[in-house]
């Protein structure tokens, strides 16, 4: 399996090297140079105003083998004139030693970049997606992006899958708010802390919820799929917290549930910021690789770009749908205090 990755990661540096002759990394920068009506990212606080982790690690491993892991290029975009290339290989981790050696044992694969601020209420974000013919699909399954809160030893709040059988997965950790575990569990927020340090895995989600926005056997490859979210991340009153999918201009998840970490004893100010990259557990060795073009945060529909894309908000923001049921949900209240694992399927 290892040779077979290596030869693939080989010959798709090759193809890549040559596909995207004129792109730049981007990795490190706040200031992607984006200029005219060029829409790859528009309207975050600053062009774009990205951070990410790892850059020194990632920058080795990319002078190493001669590649880079995540581009803006102008040979395949959805709109526009450039759009971003993101790969991640598995031959070997090239993120920061927390990451590659968690307190849990996970081996943490992370090609990504986040908002260098958080946000809270109601939030749109557009984002689109194209998988290439070389992303390996494993039994673990990778996110491409996430909402996380501002203080990293909370878990995520969303992230956006991809799983062979199951499709376009949006999968919810917030729902069932939050439980404190005395002393710590390495599995709540394992990337908080080092391994002598539990205190800061204390706090941890009460419920997983998984929803299928594509099943597997419709999810293509090289072919556009365009994403409106639409969410409010109010913990004040939960009563109004939301959370909205719509995938190529149609409606498929609605869900009125818990959305931002509510306040924790020490922590009063955790907000949510936006990732998108390739992220998820690396023992499987496999490589991914994906295109992300027209990526928008708007406070109203109507101050993204969809109708760059064929879209109308008035159209989206009419659709109406049944509440969004989960196919499976997790118990990890359960798991965190007795490591049974209890499992509801739907």
């Amino acid at each position: 399996m290892k040779i077979i990755s290596k030869l693939i990661l080989i010959l798709f540096t090759l193809t890549s090297l040559n596909l995207h002759a004129n792109a730049k990394d981007v990795l490190g920068k706040k200031n992607l140079g984006l200029k005219g009506r060029d829409t790859t990212v528009k309207g975050f606080k600053r062009d774009p105003g990205w951070k990410a982790t790892s850059v020194k690690e990632i920058k080795a491993y990319q002078k190493k083998y001669n590649l880079t892991l995540f581009e803006l290029q102008d040979k395949v975009t959805r709109f526009g004139n450039t759009a971003f290339f993101i790969q991640a290989p598995g031959d070997e981790c090239y993120n920061r030693r927390q990451d590659c050696d968690r307190p849990n044992g996970e081996i943490q694969k992370r090609v990504e970049v986040s908002t260098d601020y958080g946000f809270r209420g109601n939030v749109w974000v557009s984002y689109s997606f194209m998988l290439t013919n070389e992303f390996e699909h494993t039994k673990r399954i990778k996110s491409i992006l996430q909402f996380h809160s501002t203080e990293s030893f909370f878990g995520p709040m969303f992230m956006l899958q991809i799983d062979k059988k199951k499709g376009l997965v949006w999968r919810h950790e917030s729902g069932g708010g939050m439980i404190v575990i005395p002393g710590g569990n390495d599995d709540c927020s394992p990337g908080a802390g080092t391994k002598s340090d539990t205190s800061k895995r204390t706090f941890c989600e009460a419920r997983h919820d998984w929803y299928s926005l594509v099943p597997g056997k419709d999810l293509k490859r090289n072919i556009w799929y365009d994403l409106v979210l639409n969410i409010n991340f109010d913990k004040k009153d939960i009563s109004k917290a939301f959370h909205k999918v719509w995938v190529n201009g149609i409606l498929v998840h609605e869900k009125h549930n818990q959305t931002l970490w509510k306040n924790q004893k020490g922590v009063k100010n955790n907000r949510a910021n936006f990732h998108f990259g390739i992220y998820g557990h690396g023992a499987d060795k496999s490589y991914q690789s994906l295109y992300v073009d027209e990526v928008h945060f708007a406070r109203k529909c109507k101050k993204l770009l969809i109708e760059n894309l064929g879209y109308d908000c008035a159209k989206l923001e009419k659709q109406k749908i049944a509440e969004s049921v989960p196919y499976m949900s997790e118990d990890r209240a359960t798991y965190y205090t007795t490591g049974e694992i209890l499992m509801t399927y739907n």
